[in-house]
């Protein structure tokens, strides 16, 4: 007679270490996205398409630096505006104008970094559910005159 345990010893048992970040666990748009959301970029590593992080990080540089650049413009023709007004002198439309472009694109910073934030996410998520997709199959489309037609196509997978 065999004796049976209800509980199996833990001992016995492997240890599988914690892994935040591992290629052999099963692909998932899920994990890309959340990658992404927390580190811009990350989820493209992840998808293994490293070339596209550096080109993710640029954009959304030159983004942060233009809207930050503008708004440094803004906050300067504030400050000489203030001056002005403290003199009791009035700044001239042209500085108006200079200071409203400022803001203006200092705003298209702000979508365009936003934009860029988000586009990375997306293409993260649809990169991973297309990550095991194999496009090498052999796939054929012919264009030839029929009798009955003026042409047909034909296509083969």
């Amino acid at each position: 007679m065999s004796q049976l345990h209800a509980q199996s010893d833990s001992s016995a048992q492997a240890k599988v270490p914690l892994r935040l970040f591992s290629f052999a666990d099963p692909h998932s748009p899920k994990k890309a996205s959340i990658y992404s959301a927390v580190i811009p970029g990350l989820g493209q590593i992840y998808n293994r398409k490293y070339w596209k992080a550096p080109i993710i990080y640029a954009g959304m540089g030159a983004a942060a630096w233009f809207t930050f650049d503008q708004r440094r413009i803004m906050r300067d023709s504030n400050a000489s505006f203030r001056a002005l007004y403290a003199l009791g002198k009035t700044p001239s439309v042209y500085a108006i104008e200079k200071r409203d472009d400022a803001r203006k694109f200092r705003d298209f910073g702000i979508l365009a970094l936003t934009a860029l934030y988000v586009l990375q996410i997306v293409d993260a998520t649809v990169d991973a559910h297309f990550y095991k997709l194999n496009i090498d199959a052999d796939l054929q489309a012919t264009v030839r005159p029929s009798p009955s037609h003026l042409f047909s196509l034909t296509y083969r997978f």
